[in-house]
């Protein structure tokens, strides 16, 4: 008989059995989403020359936070001086987009 890997350990498959074979390429986009997750933080980059613009005001970004889910948003310096890298400024209510500050 047949021996096939699973998650819960080598499984014997009898011969002239029907199965099918998934593998991992089934877990990649597009093909399948992870659901009811939230996305991690992959990477904490820089905020360099570019700023929040809130209310019409350019607030500088102190960071870009990067997702494994491919999204990006930027955070800045918040009440008492705190940095928290969850907090996306997008989610202000006065937030409407980024600039670079040569682009002001």
């Amino acid at each position: 008989m047949p021996i096939i890997n699973t998650t819960t350990g080598a499984v014997e498959v009898p011969r002239g059995t029907r199965s099918h074979i998934n593998t991992s390429a089934i877990l990649e986009p597009p093909l399948m989403t992870y659901e009811g997750e939230e996305p991690e933080i992959l990477a904490v980059l820089p905020g360099g020359s570019w700023y929040a613009v809130i209310g019409g005001e350019g607030i500088p970004l102190i960071a870009m936070v990067a997702l494994d889910d491919a999204s990006m948003y930027g955070v800045v310096i918040g009440e008492n001086g705190r940095i928290d890298l969850t907090d996306s400024v997008e989610q202000h209510p006065h937030f409407t987009g980024y600039k670079q500050a040569n682009n002001r």
